[in-house]
């Protein structure tokens, strides 16, 4: 039991460290940072590996005791271990919760702006008509023979 309540108690641990670099991934997001998005991936990238460690110890464990991860576990520690460490899953379980929604957030934010940028080359582009391209594919303008007039930029 032991070993269960420093599992969901590291793990919680984890995802709440991980939601607070999703909340700065969120705000660099927002201010366009690049440089501050970098930094976060670094820091990112050993607390992915750390939560998917602790995900394959929960499945290990569940596997030894003949259960499925999820409900049969939140059961299971229902029917056989302590209240303490339910309330230490229920805790952990929260964690990434919140750790999930922060990602999905994230997701949709990146969605928009990829979307966004691609609008503003498609206009800059003028649609795709390559003859009336107003940037090459290298931001500089075009490099058509013929001059274009005012309406036409």
């Amino acid at each position: 039991m032991e070993h269960l309540n420093t599992l969901f108690s590291t793990a919680k641990v984890d995802a709440e460290s991980f939601t607070a670099l999703l909340d700065q991934e969120h705000k660099a997001l927002v201010d366009r940072d690049m440089s501050t998005l970098e930094l976060l991936l670094a820091e990112k990238a050993p607390l992915v590996t750390s939560l998917a460690q602790h995900d394959r110890a929960i499945i290990t464990y569940c596997q030894q005791v003949g259960i499925q991860p999820g409900e049969s576990l939140e059961h299971h520690l229902a029917t056989t271990q302590t209240a303490e460490l339910l309330s230490t899953y229920h805790a952990f379980k929260d964690a990434l919760q919140r750790c999930k929604t922060a990602n999905e957030r994230n997701a949709r934010l990146i969605r928009h702006s990829q979307q966004a940028t691609g609008q503003l080359l498609d206009l800059l582009r003028n649609q795709g008509e390559s003859s009336q391209n107003i940037y090459d594919s290298q931001g500089l303008s075009s490099r058509s023979g013929t001059p274009r007039n005012l309406t036409k930029v």
